[in-house]
């Protein structure tokens, strides 16, 4: 028979400040002849929870004996708790995909706010005394003012999203981290996954 366990989470990102500053490891136990526990940092994938939570399922040889009736007993999960455990571990991909991306308009709007702060201090002055230079001042002034509130919208859903991972890593941890799966049940709920996450199985 042969079991493979789910990972446990890292803790979740932080969330983000609201202002401008400007003016998880796969464990796998094969209980074949001995018992063998492979390392965290081994059995850890590049693409997200869901495959690091596949990885040893895909490395496994052939045609491993299961015994000749599966048992679901205490922290051994049905096929119908390894469905929603591959959905929900999918949905932690993706949050934590639209998490990094939020963090990386962030920085882009910080080093644009920084920047432009001290410059349109400096210009401020000038602007007064010039007509020409008011209207360009002026238009950048209206680029800050959006790019800071776009920050601002861009901080919101960040964090937003942060708590929604929060959430969810939780569920996990409760529901499917530590919890072991039969390697033929993932065949048997290939079927019933949504498509999305189907394809990540192939």
């Amino acid at each position: 028979m042969i079991l493979f366990r789910v990972p446990n989470r890292s803790r979740p990102p932080a969330p983000m400040p609201n202002l401008p500053r400007t003016p998880a490891s796969l464990k796998t136990l094969l209980f074949l002849t001995v018992a063998v526990l492979m390392s965290a940092a081994a059995a850890r994938a590049d693409g997200g929870l869901l495959d690091t939570m596949l990885q040893s399922a895909r490395n496994a040889p052939e045609k491993l004996y299961e015994g000749k009736a599966k048992t679901y007993r205490a922290g051994v999960m049905t096929p119908e708790t390894l469905t929603a455990c591959l959905i929900l571990a999918h949905r932690i991909d993706a949050v934590a995909a639209e998490i990094e991306a939020a963090k990386g308009t962030i920085r882009d709007l910080d080093g644009r706010i920084q920047e432009a702060g001290p410059r349109l201090q400096h210009q401020a002055m000038a602007a007064l005394t010039d007509p020409e230079r008011r209207k360009a001042y002026e238009a950048q002034i209206s680029d800050y003012n959006a790019w800071v509130e776009e920050r601002r919208g861009a901080v919101k859903g960040h964090n937003r999203q942060v708590r929604l991972y929060s959430e969810m890593s939780g569920r996990f941890n409760g529901e499917c981290n530590g919890r072991s799966y039969f390697p033929s049940d993932l065949d048997i709920v290939k079927g019933s996954l949504p498509p999305e996450v189907a394809a990540r199985l192939q």
